[in-house]
């Protein structure tokens, strides 16, 4: 039987997570699998809680938020550990990516059938994400569209007017592959492929290559056009919008006019402050095991 390790946020859902825990821990144990909690304290406390817990757990399981599961998840990439996810707070990208459902439940069942699916790891300079990144507007429509309870077309349709008309697009170069665009960008997001990110498509479905990062670039910003553009990423048709550049490439650079400006980014549903430039890139070798449905 494994060794299963149950990564926190006591913050988490309200608190609710603190419950999940023990739920998951008592449903577990009767399966007769060996399993504990740890309590997360801090920001950044789940990636070290996980790299500890490696040489003596099979299964690290992040209980939480976006920002919870993918702190357990920097840890785990490139080792042989399986990272599980029982979905708690707001958001929880990856685990809709995944189809981990959000019934406690029916996500702790998931965890014992252990079915392990290998995903790819890109990265934000030294930080991996694993759903989508950006910058721009992008980021406070990550930032609006968590204060909401529904996450439907409606809600993410409220997130994007909220600052809309205060937000002005920024100037940036995008060098990919040695060819540098500059461009007026109102949004830049990345994903290794077609991703989801709570029903909406902030990369096109389009024939992305395994491997290959996808770069969606809105470059102009009525508010005709980008309601017609956030539709179109709410009923996964952003390929067909007219203002809307892909770029493709394992590699790509994002910088502003300024030297080591610091922007707001996003990535999995989480908004930080970064460092330009921004080097977005795949590594084949970067990879994380997870449990999925």
């Amino acid at each position: 039987m494994p060794n299963i390790i149950l990564i926190t946020n006591p913050k988490s859902g309200n608190g609710t997570s603190i419950k999940a825990a023990h739920i998951a821990q008592q449903t577990l144990a009767s399966k007769r699998i060996n399993v504990h909690i740890a309590y997360t304290e801090y920001e950044g406390h789940a990636t070290l809680l996980a790299k500890s817990f490696i040489a003596n757990f099979d299964i690290i399981v992040a209980i939480g938020d976006d920002e919870t599961v993918n702190e357990v998840a920097q840890a785990l990439v490139g080792t042989d550990r399986v990272l599980g996810i029982i979905p708690c707070g707001s958001g929880n990208g990856l685990a809709k990516h995944l189809g981990i459902p959000m019934i406690l439940k029916k996500a702790i069942k998931i965890i014992y059938n252990k079915k392990v699916k290998s995903i790819d790891a890109p990265k934000i300079n030294d930080q991996y994400f694993f759903t989508t990144a950006g910058v721009g507007f992008g980021t406070k429509i990550s930032h609006n569209f968590r204060k909401f309870n529904g996450r439907d077309f409606k809600n993410y349709f409220k997130s994007i007017l909220m600052d809309f008309q205060l937000y002005s697009p920024q100037q940036y170069t995008i060098d990919v592959n040695g060819k540098k665009i500059s461009s007026k960008a109102f949004v830049i997001s990345l994903a290794e492929e077609a991703q989801q990110k709570d029903h909406t498509f902030i990369s096109p479905p389009s024939k992305a290559k395994k491997g290959v990062l996808e770069a969606t670039i809105l470059s102009k910003s009525s508010l005709f056009k980008n309601g017609h553009f956030g539709f179109n990423f709410f009923k996964r048709k952003a390929q067909k919008s007219p203002e809307v550049i892909h770029l493709q490439s394992d590699d790509i650079t994002i910088d502003t006019t300024k030297k080591r400006q610091l922007v707001f980014g996003h990535k999995d549903g989480e908004t930080e402050k970064w460092s330009t430039p921004l080097n977005f890139k795949f590594s084949k070798g970067d990879k994380l095991n997870v449990i999925v449905h």
